[in-house]
């Protein structure tokens, strides 16, 4: 079984136990590293200003200005501010606590305890 290390609504950061890759799912990428290349990766994207490659690409005519180059000369990756943000927060492969305080008790909801 899988090991997940992180994960968002659109992605998740995984060791697959027969190849012992870290593989980053993230939108429709999927990307697999060994833990160098891995920790590279992280460290690559934990540096990145959105907001100045937003401006600097204001003019190019494609919706996400955020290019990344992943290693092959004819493809890129493209991002948004906010999918680079969930992308950041992916990569960081921290567990997060989820606050009980986010989710709406059963009166709230109007469901009454053992009503069937």
């Amino acid at each position: 079984m899988d090991k997940v290390l992180s994960q968002t609504p659109n992605g998740r950061v995984f060791i697959c136990p027969n190849c012992e890759k870290i593989h980053v799912e993230f939108h429709n990428f999927l990307f697999s590293f060994t833990k160098e290349e891995f920790h590279y990766f992280q460290q690559c994207f934990a540096r990145m200003d959105g907001c100045y490659y937003e401006a600097i690409n204001a003019d190019v005519v494609y919706s996400r200005k955020i290019i990344v180059p992943i290693g092959h000369k004819n493809a890129s990756m493209m991002l948004n501010s906010l999918e680079l943000k969930e992308l950041q927060q992916l990569l960081k492969c921290q567990k997060r606590k989820v606050d009980a305080g986010l989710f709406l008790s059963v009166k709230e909801i109007g469901i009454q305890p053992g009503a069937n």
